[in-house]
């Protein structure tokens, strides 16, 4: 089963091509199925709900978290969902992760205002993690629209270390089930570390690589001790979703917008564009082959799923677009039109001659950031 939301799994193994994907969308969850070659909508779920997140345990249950539901749950690929709440006490959801922590099967929820919540009964109960809120720098975080506080955006398990990054604030990890939180400091300036995507990969232990939506892609190579900026593509400063073949940790593929938000909607076009790496982010190849160029929209999601004949790449966009790529991103077709897949509400932003939105135009940086944005034209 492919996954494909803009803050829940992205990627996938599998002995055989999937036949099956589960998309979170500002319209609920809809489920593709393919047959003879071709992806058709099989049912919704959730309808009215917009779903940020989707991510599956090992046995298959599916969780889904919401903006302002909170966390729902299907034991059966999609077709029907269970609210399962008990213990979240904020339902503003922006991320979901279940994974093996430290030998236990865990699902965790993160929230804005960024707070953190753990499962360890396949979502029955939840509590928060607090010390995520103990670190210095959490009374800094922020977001830019109201009501500017920050959330967490992407959660990786990793073994027995959990990471968290906070838009914007800081790249967080765990190495004890969350007691205690130690920020990595990607740049010393908080605002700076606006923290969309964390990739590791086991062959390449103490690399991590984050797509920082201030500052652009950025590496470390010492588990977070030291950190560098990487080349960015030409015309692409957003990146946001970003994804690393797990057999092959030198593959990466990017997501970004020229500009940032208020450039887009400025514009009325974020030119959403893809891009590979074949040596983990140093240098970029732009991919067309199918892909849209200069749209209006961007891309809200990215999937990668790799079985024993190779590995399909499957993105989504703030118009519900769904794209598919069988040869490692050089061709791509559209297989699905579905209801928007973004962040937040992006796809409120992008849509042609809108009116103008208090929760997407009303936005405020940091004085460097500021600087930084001034000096791009739209």
């Amino acid at each position: 089963m492919i996954l494909l939301s803009n803050g829940g799994d992205n990627t996938h193994r599998a002995a055989q091509a999937s036949d099956t994907i589960v998309i979170g969308t500002a319209d609920g969850v809809a489920v593709l199925v393919r047959a003879e070659g071709r992806w058709t909508l099989s049912h919704r779920g959730l309808a009215g709900c917009s779903v940020s997140a989707v991510t599956a345990a090992a046995d298959g249950t599916l969780f889904a978290a919401t903006h302002g539901v909170g966390v729902a749950r299907s034991r059966d690929r999609g077709a029907t969902w269970q609210w399962v709440n008990k213990g979240i006490d904020r339902h503003d959801l922006w991320s979901a992760r279940a994974g093996r922590l430290q030998g236990k099967d865990v699902v965790l929820v993160g929230s804005l205002p960024a707070h953190l919540y753990i499962s360890e009964d396949a979502g029955d109960n939840w509590r928060e993690l607090t010390a995520l809120r103990d670190v210095a720098s959490a009374e800094a975080w922020v977001f830019p629209p109201p009501p500017r506080v920050g959330h967490i955006k992407d959660i990786v398990i990793d073994g027995d270390r959990l990471m968290v990054g906070v838009e914007i604030g800081a790249l967080l990890v765990s190495t004890d089930f969350g007691k205690s939180f130690m920020d990595m400091k990607v740049d010393p300036l908080p605002g700076e570390n606006d923290i969309h995507r964390i990739l590791v990969n086991p062959a390449r232990p103490n690399r991590i690589i984050v797509a920082n939506g201030i500052v652009g892609v950025m590496t470390s190579d010492d588990n977070g001790k030291t950190w560098r900026k990487n080349p960015m593509p030409p015309e692409a400063n957003y990146p946001d979703p970003m994804v690393i073949h797990p057999d092959q940790p030198d593959l990466v593929f990017l997501t970004a917008g020229v500009g940032w938000p208020p450039h887009w909607y400025k514009l009325g076009r974020a030119r959403g564009k893809m891009f590979r790496s074949r040596d983990a982010g140093q240098s970029w190849e732009r991919l067309l082959g199918g892909l849209p160029n200069g749209q209006r929209a961007t891309f809200g999601a990215l999937t990668i799923e790799a079985h024993g004949k190779g590995y399909g790449l499957y993105a989504a966009d703030t118009d519900g677009q769904i794209f598919e790529s069988l040869d490692g991103g050089d061709s791509w077709c559209i297989v699905a039109d579905v209801a928007p897949v973004s962040k937040g509400e992006f796809y409120r932003g992008l849509v042609k001659d809108r009116v103008p939105l208090a929760t997407v135009d009303d936005v405020a940086f940091t004085a460097v950031a500021s600087a930084r944005l001034a000096a791009v034209k739209s």
